[in-house]
């Protein structure tokens, strides 16, 4: 079991107060989390696993499979995504129709330059290695969908899918890695969140494809 250790990134205090002004009945209604009346806190599904937010505590800690809290080194972009995503989802199921970043109304313009989607660490490492590509995105919960040489879906919050998509490389083409979303993404999480939650879920790959 992972030892608890210390939190070290700050979130701004805004979105921990407006998850604590927010009925918890209308939080779970939109976003599919539970409540704990106990612990005062919110228990929902990321990335195949659970996680407790307490909004009092301003903390956010791993629930083990024996409903044990532990803490985790999360990184700054986890929790701002967490935070967004129970104060602003909203009750709309996805569609399971995919788009790129560019059919996201401002997409087009906003993932250009310093916001493009972090992917180029995910292609060094499996350019040229379909299969392993597809292993590491099934460790994080993932499940194969037929888009390119080999893609993955996972869902990283209940109502938010997300989708990698790599085309191996050749002696004519570099390969090269997509990220698609579900068409109501925009509902739940805003264009600089939703680039925060890809930073985030390429990083977990990296980790989970990296040697232990």
């Amino acid at each position: 079991m992972q030892k608890e250790t210390s939190q070290t990134f700050a979130i701004e205090p805004f979105h921990w107060d407006k998850l604590s002004q927010l009925h918890p009945t209308d939080v779970c209604n939109r976003t599919e989390a539970t409540y704990h009346p106990a612990r005062e806190g919110f228990i929902l599904p990321v990335y195949n696993r659970r996680y407790l937010i307490l909004p009092k505590r301003k903390k956010i800690l791993r629930m083990e499979w024996n409903d044990h809290p532990v803490e985790e080194e999360l990184h700054q972009y986890f929790y701002l995504m967490v935070l967004v995503y129970l104060t602003n989802a909203k009750d709309i199921k996805p569609t399971h129709t995919w788009v790129n970043e560019k059919g996201l109304k401002g997409g087009f313009t906003f993932f250009q330059g310093p916001h493009s989607l972090q992917v180029e660490e995910l292609i060094n490492l499996f350019g040229k290695d379909s299969e392993a590509f597809l292993k590491t995105g099934k460790k994080l919960g993932g499940s194969e969908i037929l888009y390119g040489d080999k893609g993955f879906a996972l869902e990283v919050f209940p109502k938010v899918p997300l989708a990698y998509i790599l085309w191996k490389g050749d002696e004519e083409f570099p390969p090269r890695i997509r990220v698609l979303f579900d068409s109501t993404i925009e509902s739940h999480l805003p264009l600089d969140v939703i680039w925060c939650m890809v930073a985030e879920t390429s990083r977990r790959l990296t980790e989970h494809a990296l040697p232990k």
